[in-house]
């Protein structure tokens, strides 16, 4: 249940959000006569708005029930979307990407990282899999689609439908389906049946749509390292840096993939560039959450930068159909495991005591080069051209590849919180 909402929300999040940014950032182009530089830095303060909501409402996703989170975010999304039909100014188009990043963050991968984590255990690294496969299926089956309706009808007209969109396929889902803890519906992790009290006397279990704001377990709070802890380690700080340079790459890419394809090509093939990445990403992903399980995580997510260093390279050169197809095929492998290996490398390092602050601020580091990524690659691209551009994301991830061999392995953090805390 748990699974596939958070699976059904980020299928909805990176499919009308996420993916649907750079459709947007081409549309806007054209539409409102700007350079690519100029527009690209309404999809950078989208991502830099998200990580920044994320990080400042982590610490109430402590207290609070996490459907309020989701609710807020679907609302206020889907609010912004309906807004297109105003946006008729390059200011406008930043003030859009300014509210849309609040819904974004509010209903998106903080939220939906911190519940599955709270969940599952000993079987996390599939739930998570299983879960943020959501992102690419949506890149696959909505992105298309908001293509081609803005493609249609233009960002104006568009917008009434990619808000119902929204709102239908994170609201609904968030209030029947979530539930913040296990112990919501009287379950521990992974599913697994609370035991009675040593006295005999049964746990009370709660009612499936009683709210709960705690994980009330009689053997004491969660394990885990307090985010005062974390944020002191090496590895923590060498995480902060890797996926900032890893994300500058990674989205600016991303977001600029499909204006490099149309560019080279022709709207067709880079719509097919985007599905081919976001096909790649759920095969990828699937595979990678049952690899990771046998390999070291840390380890693994360093090969896998340096396969988006080789993707980005790719993109950089291509100029056919074929190679640019080929090598987004690439790039979606890199793109579905790193995305999924950052939560596993914190819940691992540093427990789920204050897992939501933990992850929130790792992402909110990370946003930064979310959020400077598309902006300097399409600067890159209006001095030059589109080949440094992309040249200079691969740079990036293999600067993030480096500082995360810098942080050393998940079991140093683990020795310095445990210490501290015994």
């Amino acid at each position: 249940m748990i699974v596939g909402a958070v699976f059904v929300i980020l299928m909805v999040a990176s499919g009308v959000g996420f993916y649907n940014a750079s459709v947007i950032l081409s549309a806007a182009t054209d539409e409102l006569d700007a350079s690519v530089g100029a527009v690209s830095g309404a999809t950078g303060l989208f991502f830099a708005i998200g990580g920044l909501t994320g990080f400042a409402l982590a610490r109430r996703m402590e207290i609070l029930d996490l459907r309020w989170f989701f609710l807020g975010g679907g609302i206020v999304g889907a609010a912004a979307l309906y807004g297109l039909r105003w946006v008729d100014s390059v200011p406008d188009l930043y003030l859009f990407f300014a509210l849309f990043g609040i819904g974004f963050g509010s209903a998106g991968l903080v939220p939906a990282t911190t519940l599955v984590t709270r969940w599952f255990d000993r079987r996390r690294p599939i739930a998570i899999s299983i879960a943020s496969t959501g992102l690419s299926v949506g890149g696959i089956v909505l992105t298309p689609v908001a293509a081609w309706l803005i493609n249609r009808d233009g960002l104006a007209n568009a917008g009434t439908l990619l808000a119902a969109m929204w709102l239908v396929g994170i609201v609904p889902i968030a209030v029947l389906l979530v539930r913040p803890f296990p112990s919501s519906i009287g379950l521990r992790a992974d599913g697994e049946p609370k035991t009675a009290r040593a006295d005999g006397e049964p746990r009370a279990v709660r009612a499936a749509d009683e709210p709960d704001t705690e994980e009330p377990d009689d053997d004491g709070p969660p394990p885990g390292a307090s985010y005062a802890q974390a944020r002191t380690t090496r590895f923590f700080l060498g995480l902060c840096a890797a996926y900032l340079l890893i994300f500058f790459g990674q989205v600016g890419g991303l977001a600029q993939l499909y204006n490099l394809v149309q560019e080279r090509t022709d709207v067709a093939t880079a719509s097919t560039s985007l599905s081919a990445l976001a096909l790649a990403s759920v095969v990828a992903r699937l595979v990678g959450g049952v690899v990771v399980i046998r390999v070291d995580t840390r380890i693994f997510t360093i090969a896998l930068s340096v396969v988006q260093v080789l993707a980005l390279v790719l993109l950089g050169l291509a100029t056919t159909a074929f190679t640019l197809v080929g090598s987004s095929v690439i790039f979606g492998m890199a793109i579905g495991n790193l995305l999924m290996l950052q939560p596993l490398l914190l819940a691992e390092a540093f427990g789920v005591a204050e897992y939501s602050r933990i992850y929130s601020f790792n992402q909110l580091i990370g946003t930064a080069g979310v959020a400077a990524g598309p902006f300097a690659l399409g600067l890159v691209r209006d001095q030059v051209d589109y080949r440094l551009a992309f040249i200079v994301a691969a740079l990036a991830t293999l600067s993030g590849a480096a500082a995360l061999l810098v942080g050393g392995p998940t079991v140093n953090a683990q020795r310095i919180w445990r210490s501290q805390t015994v």
